[in-house]
């Protein structure tokens, strides 16, 4: 009950715990710092889905840095807000639990309406994939020149998590060009991340990535932007994305 407590859980233990008792765990980052680990059955040091614990009001979501994955980019993008100096505010509603009952599992699917104590204001996000430029090459060993294409995703409450794709484009990461527009119903843009992959299309073995850039919704800018694309690692690139971006209320 003291503040200068900080209680771990594992990845098991909050899965449970947010299944039996969201609210209340919610009610417990209001007065702890809370701090979630991956599995110790983890041996490989892959990562789990760091959304889970943000979800939550988990302050502390701990992951395997030296684990290049998907989840480590996802990190990466969540703290690019506020400077990118490792702290973030939450929504109020992760705050004030008392006042807004806010219970992710409540939005499994996308809702008519949100409670009147949830202060978000959900926004559709229109996005054109334009072009891209410089696109790197799967590996520095291969002459393989690249088919990309690019998958759009939407990372946050249950009802925001969206995915979309382009085509792909054979034999041109110089600048191959989609102009393709999707659109995103985003009904929590505080706790949204929105997500850029480039993959080099193949039809004998998987998809290698070839780049990505992840970003918190609330900073995107509307208008035409060019995204500049991060490595597995998160080492920038040379290579860019051309796109428009258009956001509305609705």
């Amino acid at each position: 009950d003291f503040c200068y407590h900080s209680p771990s859980l594992s990845e098991r233990e909050l899965k449970q715990v947010s299944r039996s008792d969201p609210i209340g765990l919610i009610k417990q980052t209001q007065k702890c710092l809370l701090r979630m680990y991956p599995d110790g059955l983890r041996q490989d040091s892959s990562n789990p889905n760091p959304i889970d614990g943000w979800n939550c009001g988990i302050q502390m979501v701990a992951l395997n840095y030296q684990n290049d994955d998907h989840m480590m980019e996802l990190c990466y993008g969540k703290f690019i807000d506020n400077g990118g100096c490792g702290y973030i505010l939450k929504p109020n509603y992760l705050i004030d639990i008392e006042k807004s009952k806010f219970n992710p599992f409540d939005y499994i699917k996308q809702p008519s309406i949100l409670l009147k104590n949830i202060n978000e204001y959900p926004q559709r996000l229109i996005l054109t994939i334009i072009s891209g430029q410089f696109l790197c090459r799967s590996s520095e060993k291969t002459d393989d020149i690249p088919d990309p294409y690019v998958i759009i995703s939407t990372h946050g409450i249950s009802c925001d998590q969206q995915i979309k794709k382009t085509k792909f484009i054979e034999n041109n990461g110089f600048n191959p060009i989609w102009n393709e527009t999707f659109q995103f119903d985003i009904y929590f843009p505080q706790m949204c991340l929105v997500r850029f992959d480039v993959y080099d299309y193949d039809i004998f073995s998987h998809d290698d990535q070839l780049a990505y850039f992840c970003l918190p919704m609330t900073t995107m800018q509307t208008g035409y932007r060019h995204i500049h694309l991060r490595a597995k690692n998160n080492n920038p690139t040379y290579s860019t994305l051309f796109i428009h971006v258009t956001i509305q209320n609705k």
